[in-house]
């Protein structure tokens, strides 16, 4: 059950990797904010509550978490450069180097955001 829970706490970091573009189309967004607000309350009901309290339960408070921060960084680097930023992931273009510090810095928060509640 724990790598359910983490697999479904990824969510918006694999819907990054692959399809980065979906996070930045307001209906998809708007959605996925849903989906992962009812994740923030699941988690929250059972951490109050104490159920699951030995699980990876903890896993679902992140994508919540991470979509805010995604659109924070992503909002900033729109306001930085005037455009939004680019999926670096699998093309090697030497002029994408700001959208690929953009994309590492994400990750990275993102991956301490799960060792931090882990």
């Amino acid at each position: 059950m724990n790598v359910i829970f983490i697999v479904i706490g990824m969510n918006v970091s694999i819907l990054f990797l692959f399809d980065k573009s979906k996070l930045d189309d307001k209906e998809w967004f708007y959605k996925l904010l849903i989906f992962n607000g009812i994740l923030f309350l699941i988690a929250l009901t059972s951490v109050l509550i104490g159920v699951g309290t030995n699980t990876a339960i903890n896993s679902l408070f992140i994508p919540l978490i991470a979509q805010f921060l995604y659109y924070v960084l992503s909002k900033l680097f729109y306001v930085k450069y005037q455009r939004n930023s680019v999926d670096t992931f699998w093309t090697m273009d030497r002029s994408l180097f700001i959208d690929g510090w953009f994309n590492y810095i994400f990750w990275v928060v993102s991956i301490l955001l799960f060792l931090l509640v882990l």
